[in-house]
């Protein structure tokens, strides 16, 4: 959701909420890609947009508010439970020949995974530490080959694990002034 409670107190920010919505938890989320459709209570996307640069890191300023893992609707992940959320936002350039497909449905799940061989650069900020003014921070890419990217793919979550449909209602993380950087 754009807001208005930015970092230079002007223009807009991004607000994700994680949420139970329903039957089902939604982390607040953000990626570069698209939507492709639903399935069932399940989510089709295609992670990633076309790139060919080289930046060496992301940029951006953050603020978070952790709350304690309070639903689980995947019973691998039921251990969470009762600790506090993370927000996870990450950074990847790939050169595979197309966008990720990530399917959320258990029984034929596909999520991002960051070994992957076509992946050429990547790097994250995991955390679960509540920050109630703006903070800046920047990842740093770890280029593992040198060769030319195809697309990148930037992804934002209020809860880490909301691929799994995990995490705690209320975790919010607000994003502002995010932008690559170049040596």
């Amino acid at each position: 959701v754009p807001v208005s409670d930015t970092a230079s107190g002007s223009g807009k920010a991004v607000k994700l909420e994680s949420r139970y919505i329903v039957v089902k938890f939604a982390a607040g989320n953000l990626f570069t890609g698209t939507y492709v459709k639903t399935d069932g209570t399940n989510g089709i996307l295609s992670f990633g947009r076309e790139f060919d640069s080289y930046p060496t890191g992301l940029k951006f300023k953050y603020k978070y508010k952790s709350n304690i893992i309070d639903k689980c609707n995947d019973t691998d992940y039921e251990y969470l439970l009762n600790r506090p959320d993370s927000m996870h936002v990450y950074i990847a350039l790939s050169d595979k020949s197309e966008p990720y497909e990530i399917r959320t449905a258990k029984a034929n799940r596909q999520l991002f995974d960051k070994n992957d061989k076509n992946i050429i650069a990547y790097g994250e900020l995991v955390s679960a530490e509540t920050v109630s003014e703006y903070k800046e921070y920047t990842i740093k890419l770890d280029y593992r080959y040198f060769r030319k990217p195809k697309y990148i793919v930037i992804v934002a979550s209020a809860s880490k694990y909301g691929d799994f449909f995990t995490g705690g209602v209320g975790s919010t993380l607000y994003l502002d002034e995010m932008e690559l950087l170049y040596e």
